[in-house]
């Protein structure tokens, strides 16, 4: 039996061809030679609904297909897909019935990684995993990556790891630890990006003079600095470089993603307080989640 903590998990639906999610999950199972699990999430509450609503054809009603039998065939397909990759690895599909997003933030609570598609596009009603993607995002126990349409990861191989910083936290140990790795695993470098303006509080009441602002970019900057030979020294086999952007976090985030071709944007998700998971992800999260058009993984300390 595989230990769920070197497990990727990808969820699937009937879109998974399209969405990629499982492709860019089987390649970084076959980069760093964990196993994985392709799992596809019954409702419980519908699993004995029609995938489509009865249709009539010459005066007889027809019902195409059960949940259960069309997840079963789903199941069987990708486990089908998998098969023929060549590699002794334990790559294998498994259905599990129950809500969609709280299996799937049950899973994240061990695994290595969950990875999610952006967008569902299936047949089913009411039941389409891309769709959860946000609330999944939102609870989970563990590092979940999301993957936009279409993404073809084996083309994006030597494009760098982005990581958010917040300059005025102390500590970014969790999403930093994962970058770090997930750089070192594909041999590629790590840029921090520094994200820094005038305190809200103290520009709403009057503008900052260009010292006040010199002085927050130096303190954002000497934050950059000092992560960047910390975590350097961690794994002096990758490149660790800062860059420093003013603006608003989510906008600076995802341009400075997309101006790297970054391969993936890493961002801390909650942190390990009641006060955190009573409010959900993050504000600079949420919205890097909705708006990055490049894999993204949100990262939440392990609960």
């Amino acid at each position: 039996m595989a230990d769920p903590r070197e497990l990727i998990i990808v969820g699937v639906d009937p879109a998974w061809k399209r969405s990629r999610a499982l492709d860019w999950a089987v390649h970084e199972a076959l980069v760093r030679g964990r196993p994985l699990r392709a799992i596809h999430v019954v409702d419980e509450e519908v699993r004995n609904d029609d995938v489509y609503d009865a249709v009539d054809i010459d005066g007889f009603k027809v019902i195409p297909l059960k949940i259960d039998e069309a997840a079963d065939r789903l199941i069987e397909e990708v486990g089908q897909h998998l098969a023929k990759i060549d590699t002794k690895l334990d790559l294998k599909a498994d259905l599990r019935a129950g809500k969609p997003v709280e299996v799937l933030v049950e899973l994240s609570g061990t695994a290595l990684m969950l990875v999610l598609g952006r967008h569902g596009h299936g047949v089913f009603r009411r039941l389409l995993i891309g769709s959860t993607s946000d609330a999944v995002a939102n609870k989970a126990k563990g590092p979940v990556v999301v993957i936009p349409d279409g993404w073809q990861a084996a083309e994006h191989g030597d494009e760098p790891v982005l990581v958010g910083v917040d300059w005025t936290e102390p500590s970014e140990d969790t999403v930093l630890d994962f970058a770090l790795d997930f750089a070192a695993v594909h041999g590629v470098p790590l840029q921090l990006v520094v994200v820094w303006d005038a305190p809200w509080a103290f520009a709403f009441h009057n503008p900052a003079s260009e010292q006040q602002l010199e002085r927050w970019r130096g303190l954002a900057e000497q934050r950059a600095r000092e992560l960047t030979e910390q975590w350097g020294s961690k794994r002096p086999d990758v490149e660790v470089r800062y860059e420093l952007r003013r603006g608003h976090p989510v906008e600076r985030l995802v341009e400075a993603a997309e101006e790297s071709k970054a391969q993936l944007l890493t961002v801390g998700g909650r942190r390990r307080s009641r006060a955190s998971e009573l409010i959900g992800l993050g504000s600079v999260a949420d919205g890097v989640l909705h708006h990055a058009a490049r894999p993204l993984a949100v990262v939440n300390e392990r609960r």
